[in-house]
């Protein structure tokens, strides 16, 4: 949805990836200007946004050059700690959106230092099950040297991603390792397209002692699917799972009402009433909350799901297990942190992103519309119903493991994957997390990770 907002006439406030709940009316929008589209009006309207939203707002010039370009006016207003503020051309969108490799080709990788290798190879993380590079033979855990024939470093992975992207096709030349030696295998063909995928890919429930024990992999937020996640619920409940395990450790976040879902059916003793959310903005947009209920009635996607529609899948748990990585980010954080007032929460991982930030979207709602640019400032900080936040260095882990220090990577949710299995561990209370031997332990070093570029730069979802 295109949500129209004007400063000074209508405020809608957002999470960092999607909108919250409230509208208010505040003063008149000045006459709206007649003729040709100045730069020097268009940047005008920039200022006047961020002076009234943005969260460093005291920070602003009193004066600004309105003659630069939009882009580069925008990024001279930004706080110069401030990488999350962002501003998208509605005329040019794909010219101002990143597309994500795990869209387009259907796979997300890290180049990393394996063993004895003297070369840096690459690591296949994730590749979307049926997308046209896993039935080209592509699969989590495969090594490869190459992309479009040219030897992958260190140094040109993002340029080779960057030429992959702009490509209708291309190949990578999957490898194979031994000791320290590094075989080229076969070439996979890829195809650049559009790629839409259902985020709950594993679900799972296994017996541990006299425990059932439920894990999902979720591998971002969107609303659209939140009856999957009722459904697998429903039958971990139906299965008496009184443990569960909740994988985001891809997961650079989306709908802060998917978030408010998952949260809501794994917490015990919430009701609808109960606050998900804490945000504090600068002196003129203060400090607000959210509870569960309003975040359900605004779901990106317009499917509704009341909270008593969770009502057959919430199992109530005393503690969750949720596994982390670096790319773990904004609504996966918010789950983390905002589910700690109700119940214990047990992070098995890597420090996460830390993106502890929310946004409003602020579009020119005239008619006709003048302003093509959509703003989306940082203009909240996010805490929890206990008021506890400031995760901005990240959510560090209680059990840290880094899953790149156990190769070769075991399949999505499988139970000997060492960040589960330390999970396990914990839940059955003995037991012992696969043993890792120097033989086993082969990495040194991650050089560049292509989901990180999800992470830092993902837009938030805008619902009807």
């Amino acid at each position: 949805m295109d949500l129209r907002i004007f400063p000074r006439k209508i405020v809608c406030i957002s999470g960092v990836m999607a909108l919250l709940f409230a509208c208010r009316k505040d003063d008149a929008p000045p006459p709206t200007p007649t003729g040709p589209v100045t730069q020097q009006e268009t940047n005008n309207w920039i200022l006047d946004s961020m002076r009234y939203y943005y969260l460093w707002n005291d920070g602003l010039p009193g004066h600004a050059d309105t003659q630069l370009t939009a882009m580069n006016f925008f990024n001279s207003l930004r706080k110069t700690t401030d990488s999350f503020s962002q501003m998208i051309d509605a005329n040019n969108v794909s010219g101002t959106i990143q597309k994500d490799l795990l869209h387009v080709y259907g796979f997300s990788y890290a180049v990393v230092s394996v063993g004895g290798t003297s070369q840096p190879i690459g690591l296949i993380k994730f590749v979307i099950p049926g997308s046209d590079s896993n039935l080209d033979g592509l699969n989590r855990g495969d090594y490869f040297t190459r992309i479009n024939g040219k030897l992958l470093t260190a140094n040109n992975a993002l340029q080779l991603e960057s030429e992959l992207m702009k490509a209708t096709n291309g190949t990578i030349t999957k490898a194979a390792i031994n000791g320290s030696s590094v075989t080229e295998l076969n070439e996979i063909s890829l195809r650049n397209k559009l790629l839409l995928e259902n985020p709950l890919y594993v679900k799972k429930i296994w017996n541990v002692g006299n425990k059932k024990v439920g894990y999902i992999f979720y591998n971002y937020f969107e609303d659209y699917f939140d009856d999957d996640l009722v459904t697998a619920f429903t039958h971990f409940k139906n299965n008496q799972v009184n443990e569960l395990i909740i994988d985001l450790r891809y997961n650079p976040g989306g709908s802060l009402t998917a978030a408010a879902v998952l949260s809501a059916l794994a917490a015990p003793d919430i009701t609808e009433k109960s606050i998900f959310i804490k945000y504090s903005g600068n002196n003129k947009m203060g400090n607000q909350s959210a509870s569960f209920e309003n975040l359900l009635l605004v779901p990106s996607s317009g499917k509704f799901v009341s909270f008593a529609n969770l009502t057959p899948g919430r199992l109530s748990l005393k503690r969750v297990f949720v596994i982390t990585t670096s790319l773990t980010t904004s609504s996966s954080e918010a789950v983390i942190n905002n589910l700690k007032p109700y119940m214990q929460v047990v992070t098995i991982g890597e420090r996460t992103y830390g993106k502890d930030k929310a946004s409003v979207i602020i579009t020119d709602m005239r008619t006709p519309q003048r302003i093509s640019w959509m703003l989306y400032p940082i203009t909240y900080l996010l805490s929890n119903a206990a008021g506890q936040g400031n995760y901005a260095g990240g959510i560090a882990p209680d059990y840290q493991i880094n899953e790149l220090n156990s190769l070769p990577l075991e399949p999505l949710g499988d139970s000997t994957d060492p960040l589960i299995a330390k999970a396990i561990q914990l839940i059955d209370g003995g037991g012992r997390i696969r043993n890792v031997t120097p033989e086993t332990t082969p990495l040194s070093r991650s050089y560049y990770d292509s989901r990180k570029k999800a992470s830092d730069g993902s837009l938030m979802i805008i619902p009807h």
